[in-house]
């Protein structure tokens, strides 16, 4: 649905109308308060039929139907929390457009990704797409301290080849409450990285770790 916010001029002249025309204005703008919260409603109605749909979709037997179902879901952002588990059983799909399209959905739906951790650790360790692995990791970061199950497939990401995906593992590493001691060794190994933000993540992290071990 297009929205258009009236500025201010318009909101002027619609004034000038109305006492021009002897319309009450409070009246009016009680009107249009029902129409509007009316419409939200319709809207967001709308928004849990179309997600649930959606997740019904990406387990078409067509991967032309999944790819374009997941690509949907990656568009609703947060609204697709729903879908998360879903998108999650997506990771291990044979075709690699549906499972580089569920892991970008997974990467925008902000914590909700918890909900697919175990299927986000499983695809960032094992994944051969750079892509799906950095929209993985990206996701778990997502799941702040709920990604710990993943800790494993985070050290292994410290060494990926791509500087946004060992960003994004040293990043999330620092948000887990696990072995402190372990994962603070394992974060020696991106200080020495060529780029400079995975080293800044790194001691971020660290020093947020130590905290925790005091």
């Amino acid at each position: 649905m297009n929205t258009r916010t009236p500025n201010a001029g318009h909101c002027l002249n619609l004034l000038k109308s109305m006492r021009t025309k002897g319309i009450q204005v409070v009246d009016l703008f009680a009107r249009l308060v029902f129409v509007a919260s009316a419409t939200l409603l319709v809207s967001g109605c709308s928004d849990d039929v179309n997600v649930a749909k959606l997740t019904r979709q990406l387990g078409d037997a067509d991967p032309s139907v999944r790819r374009r179902a997941a690509k949907r879901l990656e568009a609703l952002g947060p609204e697709a929390a729903p879908a998360a588990k879903a998108l999650g059983n997506c990771l291990s799909d044979t075709h690699l457009p549906v499972r580089y399209r569920a892991a970008k959905a997974l990467s925008k739906v902000g914590n909700a990704s918890w909900m697919a951790v175990d299927e986000l650790a499983t695809a960032l360790a094992n994944d051969e797409d750079a892509e799906v692995r950095y929209y993985c990791v990206k996701a778990l970061d997502n799941c702040e301290e709920a990604a710990a199950p993943a800790v494993e497939s985070l050290i292994i990401a410290l060494s990926d080849e791509n500087p946004r995906t060992r960003y994004y593992a040293a990043k999330t590493l620092g948000k887990i409450n696990g072995d402190v001691t372990v994962i603070l060794d394992k974060l020696q190994l991106p200080l020495k990285d060529d780029d400079p933000a995975v080293r800044k993540a790194a001691e971020s992290s660290i020093r947020r770790l130590e905290k925790k071990k005091r």
